[in-house]
């Protein structure tokens, strides 16, 4: 199968400004750069404004296990194979299993009630329009997510939304082998 031509133009590491290319480095596999990056340079403010965002999750109050399960059921929600294909790999790596992965993006329950939360929480916050019920809020503090948890959520979902949807207008080249096509529940 030819690869697909990407839609934004890629930008060069030379024409960055000397804050875009120090803030890349950070985003750099083994002294490389993936070319979703210089695609999404086509805004430096738009770029660096993500990779800050990014940076602030590795602060946040939310496990790597949990940073990744909402990455994974967004992009599931908004069908971004790209970052499908990503945060499959990168999910594994936080010790999320397949069969994990699969229910999550399936809406399927989950054996951890905390994870089961965050993944009714999300789904709502992204599929239901206006403000967050009362009881779905008491829930998710039920479980142990705090005022802090709750924001970084929110930074979380942003984040992945961001890049689901410039995705969407680049039709970026997988970086992994395609996510596991899933069957919808028949429960």
């Amino acid at each position: 199968m030819d690869a697909a031509v990407a839609r934004l133009s890629t930008c060069k590491v030379s024409a960055l400004s000397a804050e875009t290319q120090l803030a890349l480095d950070a985003v750099k596999l083994n002294g490389k750069l993936a070319d979703v990056y210089l695609q999404f340079a086509n805004s430096e403010p738009a770029l660096l404004a993500y990779l800050t965002m990014e940076s602030a999750l590795q602060r946040s109050s939310l496990t790597l296990e949990e940073v990744e399960c909402v990455k994974l059921l967004v992009s599931e929600l908004t069908q971004c194979h790209y970052c499908l294909s990503v945060h499959s790999v990168k999910s594994r790596a936080a010790g999320l299993d397949k069969s994990t992965q699969i229910a999550i993006r399936r809406g399927d329950t989950l054996e951890n009630e905390r994870m089961n939360v965050l993944c009714n929480l999300v789904r709502k916050l992204v599929t239901t329009p206006g403000t967050l019920a009362q009881a779905e809020l008491d829930n998710a503090r039920s479980v142990g997510f705090s005022d802090q948890s709750l924001v970084d959520i929110c930074l979380t979902v942003s984040t992945i939304f961001f890049t689901n949807i410039t995705n969407h207008i680049n039709d970026s080249d997988l970086p992994f082998p395609a996510a596991p096509d899933i069957q919808p529940n028949q429960s």
